[in-house]
């Protein structure tokens, strides 16, 4: 996930610092970390809720789009 996101945000000059990401599960932890900023999911991991700054509410609360109205408010 990470090597796509980045190739993905290179191809449309797109910086680290300018990405978002969210996850949930340990193999989710390298694309947290190239993000400029990481989300885990309030339902996560506890490896993903260890090292991430932010937390979004949980899938069943639709925590991604939440936090992108936010992000986009």
């Amino acid at each position: 996930k990470a090597a796509t996101l980045a190739r993905m945000a290179a191809r449309h000059g797109i910086g680290p610092d300018q990405a978002v990401a969210f996850g949930d599960m340990p193999n989710d932890l390298p694309m947290l970390a190239w993000a400029g900023t990481g989300y885990a999911m309030a339902n996560a991991h506890r490896d993903v809720l260890a090292v991430t700054d932010h937390i979004a509410p949980s899938n069943d609360e639709d925590g991604v789009a939440q936090v992108i109205e936010t992000l986009l408010a």
